[in-house]
């Protein structure tokens, strides 16, 4: 999902890094579908909710 709301994204290029074949085969499997322009929305709308983190994470010790 994470990396077709990526694709569904203007200006974004998403460029996943696998680990492993598993993770290989599940970027894969992201190809053969993709969200509604509801779901995208939706999405967008939940990522709006999100406080992001500021500062570097040391500072958060």
């Amino acid at each position: 999902v994470v990396l077709n709301w990526l694709i569904a994204q203007e200006n974004v290029v998403p460029i996943p890094g696998a680990k492993n074949v598993a993770q290989a085969k599940e970027f894969v499997g992201a190809l053969g579908w993709r969200l509604s322009n509801e779901e995208v929305d939706e999405l967008r709308s939940l990522a709006l909710e999100i406080s992001p983190v500021t500062g570097f994470p040391v500072e958060k010790l």
